[in-house]
């Protein structure tokens, strides 16, 4: 009876490891005209937080959607928020003149064909969707 039982358990095993391997994860992308750069966990919080307003010559635009799965998994392992915090962290920078708060757009779809077409432009996205553009950093 185990004997048969154990080629069913070994096929069970290597679906769901499999499976496991192929899971996506979030990472901050850039414009295909950053190639070449990677940040490390200090230039994230930079670039996020508006310290860090060039790469590569190119001036930063920093691209959200409204709410996101990988945004806010990437947000909350780097720098400790949720969108919204990140959000309102932004209208309160904004309001004192303390720089040019992110472009918001309604999904991560938005987001990603926007920040494909502005030089600059950084966004966070699904590492199953980061084809064509430069990885920053990753989770």
């Amino acid at each position: 009876m185990f004997t048969k039982l154990l080629p069913l358990l070994v096929f069970g095993v290597s679906v769901i490891t499999s499976g496991a391997a192929v899971r996506a994860e979030p990472m901050l992308v850039g414009h295909p005209g950053l190639r070449g750069q990677r940040l490390d966990d200090d230039g994230v919080k930079a670039v996020l937080l508006g310290k860090k307003v060039t790469l590569s010559g190119a001036r930063v635009v920093v691209i959200f959607a409204r709410q996101g799965v990988a945004q806010n998994a990437f947000l909350s392992s780097h720098l400790g928020m949720t969108t919204t915090q990140f959000q309102n962290y932004w209208r309160r920078l904004f309001m004192t003149g303390g720089g040019s708060a992110p472009r918001i757009v309604e999904t991560e779809a938005e987001a990603r064909k926007l920040a494909a077409e502005i030089p600059g432009a950084v966004v966070v996205i699904d590492s199953a969707d980061a084809g064509g553009f430069t990885v920053l950093a990753a989770d």
